[in-house]
């Protein structure tokens, strides 16, 4: 018989202090960019979808969530016609 994976994620407080110190990381300088439609929270989406993949390093999450949040906001104005 096989058995099938426990698909459960448990976070620990030190998953959430590398996905807080991401979330940081991926923090504009105020007054040099503003954050809408969403931008924050589409970037802290990809941060828990990528940490739950397997990326750990806060730089490399924020960078990557910062992409990934980009790309699905473009793609969001592109479809509404907003640019």
């Amino acid at each position: 018989m096989s058995s099938t994976p426990d698909m459960t994620t448990i976070l620990t407080p030190a998953d959430f202090t590398i996905m807080e110190d991401a979330m940081r990381a991926a923090t504009p300088i105020k007054g040099r960019i503003t954050l809408d439609d969403g931008h924050r929270e589409a970037v802290g989406k990809a941060v828990i979808r990528l940490y739950t993949a397997g990326m750990t390093d806060p730089g490399r999450l924020a960078d990557a969530a910062m992409a990934m949040a980009a790309i699905r906001l473009l793609d969001r104005r592109r479809w509404r016609g907003d640019g």
